[in-house]
């Protein structure tokens, strides 16, 4: 039985929008697996029960998500193994979330453009305000700006609009100046809570992954990659390609040190260039595969008949 795992992506590679399916093809490529893996760049979220990629099929039988598939390909072999990967994919993940769907910047001049690439009418346009909503669920304790693509966003009248015909030019300019600055404050503090959220998050991973190698009793498994660590690079790889990347390399480099942050980004561009290298089977997708509105109906269609 044939055994295909389903990514988001594009011309044969993996999509920035997706840290598991980045993680997931590195995996592929490096790690040795005992099965047959075709992977197909589908982007179709409908094919999975929990309405996310990546999947692996095989037959009958689905695997969701990268912490779920490596564990069946390649089975963790200590506690803190699984641990480390159960950190990168729900900590580091969710700061990953809110750059992608909640930092206003990255939002709409990247992450918004991305998805109308990846997903055909009208699925491009109401994945990414799906995906914001969850992001706003799972990174609640982080301050973010509202945005017109949320659900309860309110667009409020002030001063200037109920007095606009009889206000000066010279009010208008500085009460927007004024607007500019305070949002510019704001923009800083929540970068600010985030910037700090993540340096602390890296280094208790780093600190338990130091640790784990420290346990081992052979210098090769010492120096051993696992799945753990290609779903962090894969992480940190799209929070420093987005548009405010820099205000992230900035923080690391002080925060962890320019070596540190100079050896994660060595990781990452190494295995960016797989695509010139592929080990594993592609193929493209099929129209039963394929995100497009007739098999979208299709399958919500099957949800509700399985309710």
């Amino acid at each position: 039985m044939a055994t295909v795992v389903h990514l988001w992506g594009l011309d044969g590679k993996p999509s920035i929008i997706s840290p598991e399916s980045i993680a997931l093809f590195w995996f592929l490529n490096e790690m040795e697996t005992k099965s047959d893996i075709t992977v197909v760049f589908s982007n179709n979220t409908d094919l999975s029960p929990n309405q996310e990629l990546p999947i692996l099929k095989n037959g009958t039988k689905t695997i969701c998500g990268f912490a779920n598939i490596v564990s069946v390909l390649a089975p963790t072999k200590s506690a803190l193994e699984s641990a480390l990967l159960q950190f990168a994919q729900d900590r580091i993940g969710t700061l990953t979330q809110y750059q992608l769907y909640l930092n206003r910047n990255n939002y709409d001049n990247f992450t918004r453009k991305l998805f109308a690439y990846l997903l055909e009418w009208p699925m491009w346009y109401n994945t990414p305000l799906k995906y914001r909503s969850l992001a706003r669920q799972h990174c609640e304790t982080l301050g973010y700006f509202s945005h017109p693509d949320d659900a309860d966003h309110v667009e409020e009248l002030g001063e200037d609009d109920i007095d606009d015909m009889v206000q000066s030019k010279a009010y208008k300019l500085t009460k927007a100046s004024k607007a500019r600055n305070q949002e510019l404050l704001k923009s800083a503090r929540f970068n600010l809570q985030f910037l700090n959220r993540l340096s602390d998050q890296l280094q208790s991973w780093f600190e338990a992954r130091d640790k784990m190698r420290s346990s081992s009793s052979s210098s090769t498994a010492a120096t051993q990659i696992v799945p753990a660590d290609f779903l962090l690079w894969a992480n940190l790889l799209i929070q420093l390609e987005l548009p405010d990347g820099h205000l992230v390399r900035e923080h690391l480099n002080r925060a962890l040190g320019s070596e540190k942050v100079t050896e994660i980004e060595s990781e990452c561009k190494r295995r960016s260039e797989y695509q010139n290298k592929i080990r594993v089977n592609l193929r493209d997708p099929s129209f039963s595969e394929r995100g497009n509105a007739v098999m979208s109906a299709y399958y919500s269609l099957c949800r509700l008949a399985a309710l």
